[in-house]
């Protein structure tokens, strides 16, 4: 009986011939991987570089930022200054306007749905009315018609 399993995993599996082809086949998926993508340590010390080189600019930079203030005069930073003040005034005045405008077509888009949820209030009422009222006329159609049949079934046995 563990002749004919191992004979049926064989066929299952391919044979021995698939086994020893497999590793190669996970060889070279492992080499071609790195051409289409990063492996995880790559993109680790890819990441660990660019922060490197980050950081050293940022110290550079902050060395030489008071360095060129102190060369600077005091006028030319006033200018800067005022205009950079006018730069974010312009951006609040814009960012404003359009948080306005926003806001505005919020309000009309809250007006259009309640005109349209008391629309379809009043025409659900108007249906509502309408549907009683054919009941009810169904109902006096009902006992009129059933006020002629007792009169006929009345009449029909004395006639006879």
């Amino acid at each position: 009986m563990s002749q004919a399993n191992a004979a049926a995993r064989k066929r299952r599996a391919g044979g021995a011939t698939l086994q020893e082809n497999a590793v190669p086949v996970q060889a070279m998926n492992q080499q071609q991987s790195p051409k289409g993508g990063l492996t995880l340590p790559q993109v680790i010390s890819l990441v660990d570089k660019r922060l490197v080189t980050l950081e050293t600019f940022m110290k550079e930079t902050q060395q030489t930022v008071p360095q060129q203030i102190g060369s600077q005069q005091t006028v030319p930073q006033q200018t800067e200054s005022s205009a950079s003040e006018e730069a974010m005034n312009s951006l609040a005045d814009e960012f404003n306007s359009k948080f306005e405008i926003l806001a505005q077509e919020v309000a009309d888009l809250k007006d259009i749905v309640l005109k349209l949820q008391s629309y379809t209030m009043e025409v659900n009422k108007t249906l509502y009315e309408e549907r009683i009222q054919v009941l009810s006329d169904m109902d006096v159609k009902e006992n009129k018609l059933e006020f002629y049949i007792s009169e006929d079934e009345i009449e029909d046995p004395s006639s006879n």
